[in-house]
């Protein structure tokens, strides 16, 4: 009989350091405050350069983003992937980078003439977006 008490006293010390361990009491961790974050969407224009792009051609992506009509300078991360519509395996994928005024750009050029799906990827202020746009490429 005295090993079931002894057995019930370690599980019952052993649940409460569990706990206490768990507990908030002294965690220096802060919760993240969003009083100040907009629950509005965040916006993204996709657009690049030229319009007309041919092969082998340098073609400059941008991604501007906004959340209520504000420019988004602070965004985690903006990627552009361009995918080969005719096969899939074909694509690029390029980092945006920040000017400094709310669009991220980065340069490419495509190898084969065709049709391009072309994605940004845009997280900022714990939104995704993900506008799509075809591309065609000229020989």
């Amino acid at each position: 009989m005295s090993r079931l008490i002894l057995k019930k006293i370690v599980y019952s010390m052993v649940i409460a350091a569990t706990l206490t361990g768990c507990s908030s009491v002294g965690n220096k961790h802060t919760a993240m405050d969003m009083s100040e974050m907009s629950m509005e969407p965040i916006k993204v224009e996709l657009t690049w350069s030229p319009a007309e792009a041919a092969v082998h051609q340098e073609i400059t992506f941008e991604a501007r983003i906004t959340q209520g009509g504000d420019v988004v300078y602070d965004a985690n991360e903006v990627l552009f992937e361009v995918v080969n519509t005719a096969d899939p395996s074909k694509k690029l994928e390029l980092t945006g980078q920040p000017d400094g005024e709310g669009k991220y750009t980065a340069v490419g050029a495509l190898e084969e003439a065709g049709t391009y799906s072309v994605t940004s990827h845009a997280t900022a202020r714990t939104q995704h977006s993900m506008p799509t746009k075809p591309l065609t490429v000229k020989p």
